[in-house]
């Protein structure tokens, strides 16, 4: 297990520091983990493998790949799932090979207009209860003003 733990190291490019600092251990500690001075703990194991994304069963054995294999997307699976048109597919790649500013101008502009948008059917939503409010004022002033009519014409 030390010697995949140097191999490991080395092929992530990091030197004995920079895992250390990762794993929270001293440039020390890792020495002594590759040289076998030191065993590797189970939760040092835990930390490489989660830090890493390191395969565990690899790390324990040697057996199977060194990282876990992680879900993959792909972006033509999902256009096809959901049945997104050419134009759409292109709009999402052409944002996605946008640089990183870019990007996040565009996501301001679309959270202003959206954001007013909230706020219209906000006030729009208001407008109506209030319509409703006065549609029952009304309404009620109506039956107050048909009822003194009535009671007067029968006390006459």
């Amino acid at each position: 297990m030390n010697k995949r733990l140097k191999s490991l190291r080395k092929s992530l490019g990091l030197n004995q520091k920079e895992m250390g600092y990762r794993l929270k251990l001293s440039q020390t500690h890792i020495s002594s983990l590759e040289n076998g001075a030191r065993e590797l703990t189970d939760r040092i194991i835990s930390d490489i493998c989660r830090v890493f994304n390191v395969n565990k069963n690899w790390l324990h054995t040697g057996e199977g790949d060194m990282f876990v294999q992680s879900a993959t997307f792909s972006l033509d699976e999902y256009a096809q799932k959901n049945q997104l048109t050419e134009l759409e597919l292109d709009i999402i790649k052409s944002y996605m090979d946008l640089n990183k500013e870019v990007r996040q101008s565009i996501l301001n502009t679309a959270q202003q207009i959206f954001g007013k948008h909230a706020e219209t059917t906000a006030t729009v939503d208001e407008i109506d209860v209030e319509i409703a409010h006065y549609r029952s004022e009304l309404e009620t002033e109506k039956k107050t003003r048909t009822l003194s009519a009535s009671q007067r014409r029968e006390t006459s």
